[in-house]
């Protein structure tokens, strides 16, 4: 059985195919929670009968702010990190522990919420938006561990190593944006 090579593309063309990609993804990443964003304006102006906060069941929804803002943190310092990551691979490990510190944080949350989706459309929409949220930046940062290991085993020449990780950096950038559309709307105003 004789085996057909694949042709190498040019870097310059899988570096435009790879930008290319990353700005449908972001898009889709930025219309996917646009529908959250939507449920947060619609059900509070609505507020049917005072249960947008989980007010006349004797609940109060009010996760805790300190871990909302470690979460922030650590993802727009992610963010950082990662547009840095084309010249210093070192910045993208960062990016990475500095991310998987947000997951981490995120699920340590969910421990100790004390309310769950039934206690209003609040508890619902946080809920929903901060589960897609988390499990969108633990896909992107596989994504990045996958870069940064290639790029560590030499798999991938710098000009591709480059290229992956400003096109990783545009989709963690708009998860970057849309944590803190959450962190304003979900702690702030509420």
């Amino acid at each position: 059985m004789t085996s057909v090579p694949i042709p190498v593309e040019p870097p310059e063309l899988e570096a435009r195919v790879l930008r290319v990609g990353s700005y449908l993804l972001s898009a889709a990443v930025a219309f996917f929670f646009v529908a959250f964003l939507f449920a947060f304006f619609y059900l509070r102006a609505l507020d049917n009968n005072g249960l947008w906060g989980g007010g006349k069941r004797g609940h109060h929804v009010h996760p805790a702010s300190t871990a909302g803002i470690v979460i922030l943190v650590c993802v727009l310092a992610s963010v950082a990190l990662a547009r840095r990551a084309g010249t210093a691979l070192a910045a993208g490990w960062g990016a990475l522990a500095l991310g998987l510190a947000a997951v981490g944080v995120q699920c340590w949350q969910y421990a100790a919420l004390g309310f769950g989706p039934g206690d209003g459309g609040y508890a619902s929409v946080y809920l929903g938006w901060t589960a897609f949220f988390t499990l969108f930046a633990l896909g992107a940062l596989l994504w990045l561990e996958a870069i940064l290991a290639s790029a560590r085993r030499g798999h991938a020449g710098p000009v591709r190593v480059e290229a992956e990780i400003a096109s990783f950096s545009l989709v963690w950038t708009m998860l970057g944006f849309v944590e803190l559309v959450a962190f304003c709307l979900l702690y702030l105003v509420q």
